[in-house]
């Protein structure tokens, strides 16, 4: 298990792009199912060999309406040698699994 709460760009960055495949979901602290979904994400994390980041948008700032283009919150994207492949947003944890079990 792997659980990084990533504080800004460059740990966003960093994260990305030193792990071959992983999971990062963007959350907003004013977001009240992001704070509902953050508990069973990091259950997910525990059971899963996929290293899982959590970011929320404050310390993103600029970088994530120019960047990543979050239209939702929370959103999960999932990265394949630091190339977007997927992208959830909601609380869709069926489809979270899905793509969970895929890799």
């Amino acid at each position: 298990m792997t659980w990084a709460e990533l504080k800004s760009p460059n740990d966003l960055v960093d994260f990305i792009n030193d792990n071959d495949i992983c999971l990062v979901t963007f959350s907003a602290t004013w977001c009240g199912p992001c704070k509902a979904s953050k508990p069973k994400l990091k259950t997910m994390a525990e059971s899963s060999s996929l290293p899982f980041g959590y970011v929320y948008e404050s310390d993103l700032e600029d970088f994530l309406d120019a960047m990543i283009l979050i239209k939702k919150f929370p959103t999960a994207v999932l990265y394949k040698s630091g190339e977007e492949v997927e992208r959830i947003a909601g609380n869709d944890f069926p489809g979270l699994e899905k793509i969970l079990t895929e890799q």
